[in-house]
């Protein structure tokens, strides 16, 4: 505001007023801040050392803002001390009157010098009166400019805060979701274990029944074939085969007999013996263009015997490590014997005996269908001793029904694939006439 100066005869000169009123210094204290700050039930449960130091952070700005406003409340102070004093000056350069006994020449002397101090004073005055309005002008501006910043901190301040709670209610719900699916992993690990005990006991269950089931099929068999059986093998192929379920102990000695029925002049693979690094270990076969060749441990000893194709005939072959020595009867009777055949050899024992099929390797399953068996195969028995002349008399003519101790022929023992089949047995109906 500009002065206004009003000059009347009495020479009494008149001035508006700035007054300034000072502002108490507790009134801008932020006690919202120092509320949240201080009072920990606004935001339970959050991370109170993070908050607290949040918190002394914006109280220490706060605090700032205050001595800037006191000092410019000071500086105010100063500012209208100083008003009033120019305007108590002011006041005392007042002009008063003159008593009429005075001369006219003094008079207007005294008259023309008081005008003159008078004018320059009320310039001073005006100057200093601008000076001070400009100055208020700063201070209101610079008051006003704070507060707006002290608005808007307090609005950051809010926004922090919230901020804070949301993360901090994120992270509860981070932690709270992280239970839960360790509670869920955990009850999926209990419902697997409890699955796999029922699992368990199902299968115990299925094999239970599956072993009765066999059980009652294999008595089924025997009762199916009460004079016996027969394998067929109907034509040369890599799936026909039947393996025999029997464990094969060690064996020094051996004697093996069985009843056959070529189909064809080259009969094929009878038995192959495979353990697990020796494929050989005792092979009965006819190859093409070759002799029956008993084999002991990769060792031949070839089997000129003439068999008839198209009629059951009975052969045995034993074998002995003492010396090598062997034997082969046709009918009951003998026909060839030989030495040196894997002399102080032992048949090892755990492996596999296949009937029809020449394994590669001991289990194997990968055979050849010009080494398999055509025709038909029955009362195949193995001994772990050489059997009597008697005996093999006996078995010739069908007057015994003795069993092999080692491997026996019954139908529990011996299991067909691939198209095998088990038949009556019909090599006993007929005397076998055997070629001499």
């Amino acid at each position: 505001m500009s002065p206004a100066l009003v000059l009347s005869s009495s020479t009494q000169v008149t001035y508006s007023r700035l007054i300034c009123t000072p502002v108490p210094a507790g009134e801008c204290n932020p006690k919202n801040f120092q509320q949240q700050a201080d009072d920990p039930s606004l935001y339970a449960g959050e991370d109170w050392g993070y908050l607290r130091t949040t918190a002394e952070e914006l109280r220490q700005t706060v605090l700032q803002q205050k001595d800037e406003i006191l000092t410019d409340q000071r500086t105010i102070r100063e500012l209208t001390g100083k008003l009033s004093e120019c305007e108590s000056g002011l006041k005392g350069r007042r002009v008063p009157e003159r008593s009429a006994g005075l001369g006219d020449a003094r008079k207007e002397n005294k008259e023309q010098l008081m005008m003159r101090d008078d004018a320059g004073s009320s310039m001073r005055s005006t100057h200093a009166m601008e000076e001070l309005v400009h100055a208020i002008t700063q201070m209101k501006d610079r008051i006003e400019k704070l507060e707006v910043r002290k608005a808007t901190r307090t609005s950051n301040s809010h926004k922090i805060f919230r901020l804070l709670y949301i993360k901090r209610r994120m992270k509860d719900l981070e932690g709270e979701l992280k239970r839960k699916i360790k509670l869920l992993e955990e009850e999926r690990k209990a419902l697997q274990k409890e699955t796999q005990k029922h699992q368990e006991h199902i299968d115990y269950g299925l094999d239970t029944v599956h072993q009765r089931i066999s059980s009652l099929e294999k008595g089924l068999s025997e009762n199916k074939f009460p004079e016996g059986y027969r394998l067929s093998f109907p034509v040369r192929s890599t799936s026909m085969y039947a393996t025999v379920k029997q464990e094969i102990p060690a064996l020094h000695t051996l004697t093996a007999c069985m009843w056959i029925k070529p189909a064809k002049s080259i009969l094929g693979t009878v038995a192959s013996y495979a353990v697990s690094d020796q494929s050989h270990e005792f092979v009965l076969q006819q190859l093409v263009h070759g002799p029956i060749e008993l084999i002991i441990n990769n060792e031949v000893a070839p089997l000129p015997l003439n068999l008839t194709v198209g009629r059951w005939q009975h052969m045995c072959v034993s074998w002995n490590r003492r010396a090598g020595a062997w034997h082969a009867y046709l009918g009951g009777k003998l026909k060839l014997e030989g030495s040196d055949l894997a002399t102080r050899h032992s048949i090892r024992p755990g492996g596999t005996l296949i009937l029809g099929q020449e394994q590669s390797s001991v289990g194997g399953l990968r055979f050849e269908a010009s080494r398999a068996m055509v025709g038909e195969l029955s009362e195949f028995n193995m001994w772990d001793r050489l059997l009597s002349h008697m005996e093999l008399s006996a078995l010739a003519r069908c007057s015994t029904g003795m069993l092999g101790n080692v491997v026996p022929w019954t139908s529990r023992e011996v299991e067909v694939f691939g198209g095998v089949t088990k038949q009556p047995a019909d090599h006993c109906e007929h005397r076998t006439s055997v070629r001499q």
